[in-house]
């Protein structure tokens, strides 16, 4: 069974904001009873589920593949020169085995689910101070300096990383 999920980068662009005008922000995301992440992705839809794709950036889609593999999952993932991002697995994962190819759209960014269970990321989540402070830091990516969350000392490297993805995936807008 081979599936090809994402649009190619010539495709319809995805909307920008859900049907009412609320604009789409990030959100923090984990591979469901797992401890890994926070993933920090723009969905691409007002309503999701566990297995709804979402939009990550190169760095976060490298992150996800290193877990996976780390994790022994039973699915296989590689970058092809191009950019596309191959997910592989066999029919011990799922029954049947298969591939699915994701390449980045326009703004590098890679549509990424329906191959296991997300889960949003959140205090269930075992985590250690530096995961916290990188979450906290990318859900805080729209306010300025002076509002930001104070954070424990020597993670602000994590934090300002935090926001710097979450700023990456959601294309900078400047959003309420």
């Amino acid at each position: 069974m081979t599936t090809t999920p994402a649009a190619a980068p010539d495709a319809e662009p995805r909307p920008t904001y859900y049907a009412d005008g609320t604009p789409l922000s990030i959100q923090l995301f984990t591979v469901e009873g797992s401890g890994y992440g926070p993933y920090v992705a723009l969905p691409v839809s007002s309503v999701w589920t566990p297995y709804s794709a979402h939009l990550f950036t190169r760095a976060t889609a490298e992150l996800i593949v290193r877990d996976m593999h780390r994790d022994e999952c039973g699915i296989w993932a590689a970058f092809a020169e191009d950019g596309t991002l191959r997910f592989m697995w066999s029919a011990d994962h799922d029954g049947e085995g298969g591939t699915c190819a994701v390449q980045p759209d326009a703004d590098g960014r890679y549509e990424i689910g329906g191959l296991w269970s997300w889960d949003e990321w959140g205090d269930h989540v075992p985590h250690t101070a530096g995961q916290a402070a990188f979450a906290l830091g990318a859900s805080e990516y729209k306010w300025t300096a002076e509002k930001c969350t104070e954070h424990p000392e020597g993670l602000d490297a994590l934090y300002a990383r935090g926001r710097e993805e979450a700023h990456a995936v959601s294309l900078r807008r400047d959003e309420p």
